[in-house]
């Protein structure tokens, strides 16, 4: 799901945050920049200021200012009708440095924002481009009950009627904690995290059926509840029809496989749901076995080396 920001967005979020002042191109409060835009062109989120690709917030410190100041009247001019070019989301001078009246009438002319902060360059760089990496972050929603168990972010799925929410309820009682129900909201944090959240309007609640709506929180303390986890594994339920698998089950391996989400290859492993299985039991040895392959323990490999190392012995 692509996402977007306007400036009046930006203003309203952070003014308290960096001490931003509007003083300039009033009128450009809508102007915007999208998820899409930027995973399809050049420029930075934010940075310093710069006139051959302009970053989407344009950053005015000391350094910048005194170069603006150093150039002769037709160069500065044409220096600052260059940097409003570029149609920036917003250009910001740090430091709360004075803003020349040419500056502002630049940006009344043509509506791009000019705002003022009293937060250093450095610090005002660094928050910014903190600020819209997450903001404008590729998300999505999926079906499942996300949870911490034994630290790790782990996504239970399955069709309707699976015994997810049956299973979550079963971890909560083994120790473990809830992210979220139903709908947890993943979003891309870097090329290889993806962090999962719970929407605000399903916060703490496990919906069970025959119980209806659970208030985890409540029934079990804060301790139960995580805000937030970067999703890791997958642990899919599968019902089989008529308590047959589709495809031959690997007895070495178990089914595993990829998923992917938010075009990022997260991990997968299927549990068939049969009657007399305790399902809480082997999520968490499929959690612990994970945790072991992460540290470059394979159990399945371990066995096939010992067992053709036994063969080669007792063919000598």
């Amino acid at each position: 799901m692509n996402r977007s920001l306007t400036t009046q967005d930006l203003y309203d979020q952070l003014h308290d945050k960096l001490d931003l002042h509007w003083v300039g191109g009033r009128d450009g409060g809508g102007s915007s920049v999208s998820s899409e835009n930027i995973t399809t062109s050049r420029p930075a989120l934010a940075g310093y200021l710069n006139l051959i690709h302009p970053n989407k917030v344009q950053v005015i410190g000391r350094e910048e200012n005194d170069y603006l100041d150093s150039l002769d009247s037709r160069r500065r001019w044409e220096t600052v009708a260059q940097i409003f070019a570029g149609n920036p989301l917003a250009v910001i001078v740090s430091d709360h440095l004075p803003v020349s009246p040419d500056l502002a009438e630049a940006a009344d002319e043509v509506n791009a924002p000019l705002m003022v902060s009293a937060a250093p360059s450095h610090s005002l760089v660094h928050y910014l481009q903190y600020y819209l990496s997450r903001a404008l972050a590729r998300q999505t929603n999926l079906h499942g009950v996300f949870m911490e168990i034994f630290t790790i972010g782990v996504l239970i799925t399955g069709d309707a009627g699976s015994g997810k929410s049956e299973l979550a309820l079963e971890l909560l009682n083994r120790g473990h904690r809830l992210i979220a129900d139903d709908s947890p909201e993943f979003t891309q944090m870097s090329p290889e995290i993806i962090d999962g959240t719970c929407p605000a309007a399903l916060q703490d609640c496990l919906e069970v059926r025959g119980l209806g709506v659970l208030n985890i929180r409540e029934m079990f303390g804060d301790a139960a509840i995580k805000m937030n986890k970067y999703l890791r594994l997958i642990v899919h339920l599968e019902v089989p029809e008529n308590h047959e698998r589709k495809e031959p089950l690997d007895r070495l391996r178990g089914d595993t496989s990829v998923r992917q989400v938010l075009e990022l290859d997260i991990p997968s492993i299927t549990l068939p749901v049969l009657a007399g299985r305790n399902l809480a039991v082997m999520t968490e040895a499929a959690v612990r076995d994970f945790m072991l392959k992460m540290k470059g323990f394979d159990a399945t490999s371990a066995f096939v080396e010992r067992h053709a190392r036994l063969i080669q012995q007792s063919r000598k």
